[in-house]
């Protein structure tokens, strides 16, 4: 009978404000352990910085915070005493979460000295629009660590076809699995029968505010719709964690395109609150310029919500399975979906949304992919016959 692999989940934070990795890597180790896998999530924590936590369920798996020090100009995480006081053996695998940060470097550090299989999940990072931001940065860091990093890794996992192709570039002839994240969806649609007869129309985004997000291109792209009168009771409303003050730059746009009362740039949305946010929509927009996944459209699909997204991300199934539109990242492609969806009527939405919900209930369960991310690492580990979704 075959061991249970003990696996070691690596991730640099796992606030709230992170986003969707911090929840899918969340969800994923759940998911793990259900399968029958030892799952220890070690991610590192700044009580200063980070807000809400978002670890799993304690009786699936174990959660070790590794305190991040600052007192260097770089911060520093001790994830070789972390992992080191693991019980290890030669079924143990460490699956890391990101690259570029001092986290992963840490923890690629930790692998080499306690000789532990690694995995590396660039969760889009290595895509052409994240390599040129900051890329003299990343030319450095390239140099120094980060190519090292990923030839170290025994292999290394992608959520979607376009991923792998900019891993294939930079790191040709090692194993990338292709395995989709996953997203807790209702057995049953939501009820959204109260969106036939409202008075006020909400289309939402709900992203990092941040420049990769292309927000500043939809707000141009709304401009034309929010002096419609076709549109009048429809309100743009943005919200999510600021970063780099980029909730300033939106804000000072709206400004000068006249747009005040038409868009409303809000904060972050706890877990808590994300049902009530979904139910208030009509339609739900990631107009970003790159996404590995994009995780959060399949949390509004998976509530019924229609979705338009951009090719920065990989749901071209949008329109195959009739649940939104697939879009360029230009104002003009963007609004001109925008117009399609909201002539629409609540009724023809919420068809889309039964569909949507059908979609990600039947391709991002998390199950299949919990069973698909342990056949990776077992073939890693002992070889045998390659998966059908792994490609070298």
């Amino acid at each position: 009978m075959t061991a249970p692999l003990h696996v070691i989940q690596t991730v640099g934070s796992i606030a709230e404000r992170t986003g969707g990795p911090a929840r899918t890597i969340r969800d994923l180790s759940e998911a793990l352990a259900r399968q029958g896998a030892r799952v220890t999530l070690v991610a590192g924590h700044d009580p200063r910085n980070d807000d809400a936590l978002l670890p799993p369920d304690p009786a699936l798996v174990r959660t070790v915070l590794v305190p991040v020090d600052r007192r260097l100009r770089l911060p520093r995480y001790d994830f070789t005493a972390a992992i080191g006081g693991l019980p290890r053996g030669k079924d143990t695998i460490v699956h890391d979460n990101g690259i570029w940060s001092p986290s992963n470097l840490a923890v690629g550090i930790a692998a080499r000295r306690l000789d532990l299989p690694l995995v590396i999940s660039p969760h889009g990072m290595l895509d052409p629009w994240a390599m040129a931001h900051h890329g003299g940065r990343k030319a450095i860091a390239w140099t120094l660590y980060q190519r090292r990093l990923l030839h170290q890794a025994r292999g290394l996992l992608a959520t979607a076809a376009r991923e792998t192709g900019p891993m294939r570039q930079r790191v040709p002839g090692w194993p990338i699995a292709q395995i989709a994240n996953g997203v807790a969806c209702p057995a049953t649609m939501p009820d959204r029968s109260e969106r036939d007869t409202a008075s006020a129309r909400v289309v939402f985004v709900m992203a990092r505010i941040h420049p990769k997000k292309n927000l500043v291109g939809l707000i141009d792209a709304w401009r034309p719709l929010a002096f419609d009168p076709e549109f009048a009771d429809w309100t743009l409303v943005i919200a999510g964690p600021d970063e780099l003050d980029h909730s300033a730059e939106l804000r000072a746009r709206v400004t000068t395109l006249g747009l005040a009362g038409r868009v409303r740039v809000a904060g972050p949305v706890p877990d808590a609150d994300k049902d009530a946010a979904f139910a208030a929509a009509d339609l739900f927009v990631l107009p970003s310029f790159s996404e590995n996944f994009g995780i959060v459209v399949a949390e509004a699909l998976a509530r019924g919500v229609p979705a338009i997204v951009s090719d920065g991300a990989p749901w071209a199934s949008l329109e195959t399975e009739g649940c939104g539109w697939f879009v360029g990242t230009e104002p003009a492609s963007i609004g001109a979906a925008l117009r399609a969806a909201m002539q629409l009527s609540p009724a023809e939405r919420c068809a889309m949304g039964r569909r949507g919900h059908a979609h990600v209930q039947r391709d991002f369960g998390w199950d299949p992919i919990a069973s698909q991310t342990l056949a990776y690492y077992r073939w890693l580990l002992y070889g045998g016959a390659k998966p059908e979704f792994v490609h070298v």
